[in-house]
């Protein structure tokens, strides 16, 4: 029986061949002739020269390998025509959806056909659907991983990418794809001028929101999230011209990057999500700021449904939880906890990544050792954190 909800890892690969057998521990074997790359038996028989790239992607078969969290789920997709690209970037899910960027394609940096499109997979049944990309390129550039998808219910969904217009006012725009018949191909993307609130610009002007992370609330509302500033939330639903609302990070939370450094890699500290309706943020406090590990503390807040407050809770320093028993019992690597997700159903509880690493030898063309080579091997765990448990409840 498939588990209420997973961690699904980001990246999906598209291999070729039959099938794709998934080890106890999640790894992907070999199994029918699965490889990397190539092209299958089927794909032998099929011209696929006149096919559109949407039309190849859309063939695949969908191959989910699902584990009980804190294991981590992985999909695959087997090609079942030659051709195609290699995999894509999940860019956010609802329900039993997900949306991701097949290929190269990005808002705003792909413009080439054949560089990728969008692909929506339903989980429910376990079905694909390829969707174009946006129209008129050249009049906008992206803001990250900023597609979003809304199930609407019985396999209808609409998808909203937000972009930055390169030119003129409003400054933003919001393109739509809904899918509301058995053919989700059948439609258009509709483009809405949006203004972006002034608070996501710098004193400058210069336009600094990126978008880290996208997920749905309430049942009609997107919110696209930049963790080093805010989330704006935009109702789908609730009018024929969205606004967006922008809602800063709680006091203190704001990272303000100077221009000669490059901007950190927030999902490694920060995370946003919906729990069991409402909105929460969590950190690894001190991690930008570079303090030492025993320094560190996990903090998270909870915004309130008016999306006007945030309520602190219970602090939990990262010294307390390597310290812990339950930590010390599953022989857990004294290394730092990262990758934070929240977990949708369980208020108090929140997934890392421990991001231990084998040393192995490393060989030269001849076969002869060359030198050692690190290879990560991720350890997910489950963390509670309330106010009479601060533990490690499974890895």
């Amino acid at each position: 029986m498939a588990p209420p909800w997973v961690l699904l890892e980001r990246t999906v690969m598209f291999v070729s061949g039959e099938a794709v057998t998934w080890s106890p521990s999640g790894d992907l074997e070999s199994s029918g002739g699965v490889s990397g790359g190539g092209a299958s038996t089927e794909a032998a028989a099929i011209d696929d020269q006149e096919m559109s790239m949407q039309a190849i992607l859309e063939a695949m078969k969908p191959d989910p390998g699902l584990s009980d969290p804190p294991g981590i789920s992985q999909l695959h997709m087997v090609r079942r025509i030659g051709g195609g690209l290699s995999g894509g970037d999940i860019s956010s899910t609802d329900k039993a959806l997900v949306v991701l960027y097949a290929g190269f394609y990005r808002p705003g940096f792909s413009c080439n056909s054949l560089s990728g499109c969008y692909l929506v997979y339903d989980a429910s049944s376990n079905s694909l659907s390829a969707i174009p990309p946006l129209p008129d390129p050249h009049t906008f550039s992206g803001l990250g991983l900023g597609t979003a998808i809304l199930s609407l219910g019985e396999g209808r969904y609409l998808l909203a990418e937000l972009v930055e217009r390169n030119s003129g006012f409003p400054d933003a725009a919001l393109f739509l794809w809904q899918c509301t018949n058995p053919n989700p191909t059948q439609g258009q993307w509709i483009r809405k001028e949006v203004r972006l609130p002034p608070q996501v610009f710098a004193p400058d002007y210069d336009f600094q929101f990126q978008i880290d992370m996208t997920f749905s609330y309430a049942g009609s509302f997107v919110c696209w999230v930049d963790l080093l500033k805010g989330v704006l939330v935009c109702n789908l639903l609730g009018s024929t011209e969205p606004e967006l609302t922008f809602v800063p990070l709680p006091e203190g939370c704001s990272i303000d990057v100077p221009e000669d450094k490059p901007r950190p890699w927030s999902v490694d500290f920060r995370s946003m999500g919906c729990v069991n309706g409402v909105i929460k943020f969590v950190t690894v406090d001190g991690y930008y700021e570079k303090y030492r590990r025993d320094d560190l503390t996990l903090k998270s807040w909870t915004l309130s449904r008016d999306l006007k407050v945030w309520e602190a809770g219970t602090p939990l320093p990262l010294r307390d939880l390597l310290a812990s028993e339950s930590f010390r019992e599953r022989e857990l690597p004294q290394i730092l906890p990262l990758h934070p997700v929240i977990s949708v159903d369980e208020d108090e509880v929140v997934y890392f990544v421990l991001n231990e690493v084998d040393r192995v030898d490393a060989f030269d063309i001849y076969g002869n050792v060359s030198g050692v080579e690190i290879v990560p091997k991720a350890r997910p765990c489950l963390v509670s954190k309330s106010k009479i448990q601060n533990e490690c409840l499974s890895t």
